[in-house]
């Protein structure tokens, strides 16, 4: 008997365990794209929770003696928190999406729109290359891994069954929130910012070749020269904006994130978590 009991209460445990980390392939960057096939993303949900099996285990605080109501309850915290901890890592990446939504339409792609393949749906054409391009540089620097260390790090400060602290205008999760909602709208300007101008200045240029050349229907080669110059402006552009994302001289280094929008997202990210702890000042 006393056996059968420790094998439900690690089953219990591991299947807490699975709620708080299984919300990485739903939400995580990278780990959510819909890119690996469906069952190798379930196998990974099911098998990768039992690397924090031993961690959980040693700071859970489960109850004896769980009725259906407290376990639904507790089941539920595990996967809010998971979820909160792996979509507030996604909002920068909306950033960069927003910056390419805004270049394409001031070069002229406004309805030209392709299938993402990581999540599933329809998206503008150069918000589609700019996220792609975001994704790939997370995966370079094993940024990646960072969003592993955080969910390890959140059993260390808020074991299973821990209760969270209390939600109102100053907890940690939603200053969180205001953080990266802030930094995803100056991420998207400063990322556009550079096309915009030039864009401006093509239209300027027009303007001038219009009043000089009145005879001159602006609008049969307007388009495609506003086409060519915004190209041009993104091709000269990708190596800074992957630059600005993550430092070519930064190495991997979990004490000491990269300077940048990623470093300061999963820096943010990780004090959140640490925020998370009960007695904590956050």
């Amino acid at each position: 008997m006393f056996q059968v009991s420790r094998i439900l209460s690690a089953f219990l445990t591991y299947v807490l365990v699975l709620l708080r980390c299984g919300s990485l392939v739903l939400f995580a960057p990278f780990f959510s794209s819909e890119v690996f096939p469906g069952r190798f993303r379930i196998q990974f949900a099911a098998v990768f929770p039992l690397l924090f099996l031993p961690l959980a285990s040693r700071t859970a605080e489960i109850p004896k003696n769980l009725d259906m109501t407290q376990l639904a309850i507790l089941a539920g915290q595990e996967f809010c928190l998971g979820m909160t901890i792996s979509y507030l890592g996604t909002l920068i990446f909306t950033g960069v999406q927003f910056a390419g939504e805004v270049a394409g339409q001031q070069i002229g792609f406004a309805m030209a729109s392709v299938l993402d393949p990581q999540s599933g749906v329809e998206m503008p054409m150069l918000g589609f290359i700019n996220i792609n391009l975001a994704v790939m540089v997370f995966v370079t620097a094993n940024l990646h891994l960072v969003f592993i260390y955080i969910m390890m790090k959140s059993y260390e400060y808020l074991g299973i069954g821990a209760l969270l602290p209390e939600v109102n205008l100053n907890s940690p999760a939603l200053a969180m929130t205001y953080v990266q909602a802030t930094a995803l709208i100056r991420l998207g300007v400063q990322m556009a910012a550079p096309v915009i101008l030039v864009m401006l200045l093509t239209s300027i240029a027009e303007g001038f070749i219009t009043k000089t050349m009145p005879q001159l229907n602006i609008q049969v080669f307007g388009i495609p020269v506003k086409v060519a110059v915004g190209l041009c402006t993104l091709i000269f552009l990708y190596p800074a904006i992957c630059a600005l994302l993550v430092p070519a001289d930064w190495r991997f280094n979990l004490q000491e994130m990269p300077e940048g929008p990623f470093g300061d997202s999963l820096t943010e990210l990780q004090q959140m978590v640490r925020d998370l702890k009960p007695g904590s000042d956050g």
